[in-house]
């Protein structure tokens, strides 16, 4: 199986940062669309639907324009990626909406930035872990902890651990999908993850029973709405964008979208759902995001730090020397 490398320069211009812009916001208002979906349609038929049909388009797309899967390999990595990412992340973020706000499921989705760096270096695609990341994902789980008050019920404590492990399984199939391309255009490469995750979503729906006509008789236009805008933007717009930019930035950067995602899910939870956010969702959120900022932004600035003293010590030598 080839591999490309996760050190390769990012790519810059408007493009990127216009596929970055989408990812933030869009991504951001679908912890609301998810809350509706699930107020009438099962989780993963609901999840599986959105998935299948976004892939079809996808996949029909990019193989009228020439794209070609890479072989058993890349059918492997899509396959593989497209469980952990949409059978686990997407299909276990939508069961734990049904227990958790999705403000605060926002809020917990920042954990997929301080996991990219573990799952990365797991597979075998980035250096170890720095001291100062792993300080970070300790204060962002400390975060999740305060949000999800366990020892006081605050939120269903299964919901929160759900969606940990939902972010668990998106970021191991996002490193693995770019770690391992499984076609010639990440149109295609997009568009077979979603179509085999949808697959495995709607499989799930039909063991859990998701299919009976008493869960499926009473669906509301208003979860139907919610749907169609999780395939047209969650799905086709937005992941169609993540699909390209991770393989020209680097996958620490791309994943900074969790910063921006709370802040919108946050303001749309509050201000349209009326979802209480209070003292201990604020410092839970500091708290996270402070994390996410330390994983990213921290070993750059150290970086930064060194290279200005050794260039000052560089300057000091030479007129030492001079």
């Amino acid at each position: 199986m080839s591999t490309t490398t996760l050190d390769a320069p990012d790519r810059t211009g408007l493009a990127p940062l216009s596929a970055y812009a989408a990812i933030c916001l869009i991504w951001g208002s679908t912890f609301y669309a998810v809350r509706v979906g699930v107020e009438t349609i099962p989780p993963w038929t609901l999840m599986g639907t959105r998935s299948l049909v976004a892939g079809t388009i996808l996949f029909a797309v990019a193989r009228l324009g020439g794209a070609r899967v890479l072989g058993p390999a890349g059918f492997a990595s899509a396959a593989m990626a497209g469980a952990l990412m949409f059978l686990c992340g997407h299909g276990l973020l939508a069961w734990a909406e049904m227990r958790v706000p999705s403000a605060a499921s926002a809020v917990l989705g920042c954990t997929v930035s301080l996991l990219t760096p573990l799952s990365t270096w797991l597979i075998g695609g980035s250096k170890r872990p720095s001291a100062m990341a792993v300080a970070g994902l300790l204060v962002g789980f400390a975060g999740v902890f305060i949000l999800a008050d366990p020892l006081h019920g605050r939120f269903d404590s299964l919901g929160c651990l759900a969606l940990l492990v939902s972010n668990t399984g998106w970021a191991f199939g996002a490193a693995i999908a770019r770690r391992w391309p499984s076609a010639t255009s990440t149109l295609l490469t997009s568009g077979l993850q979603l179509l085999i995750g949808g697959s495995l979503c709607l499989a799930a729906a039909a063991l859990r029973g998701e299919w009976s006509a008493g869960m499926l008789a009473h669906v509301s236009t208003r979860s139907v709405m919610g749907l169609a805008y999780l395939v047209t933007f969650g799905s086709l717009v937005a992941f169609a964008s993540y699909g390209w930019l991770v393989q020209v930035w680097q996958p620490e950067r791309v994943s900074t979208y969790a910063y921006v995602n709370p802040v919108v899910a946050l303001a749309i939870g509050v201000w349209i759902a009326g979802e209480a956010f209070g003292v201990r969702e604020l410092l839970a959120t500091c708290l996270i995001v402070g994390a996410v900022a330390l994983v990213m932004v921290g070993p750059s600035l150290l970086r930064g730090r060194e290279g200005r003293k050794r260039f000052f010590f560089e300057k000091k030598n030479q007129k030492t020397f001079g």
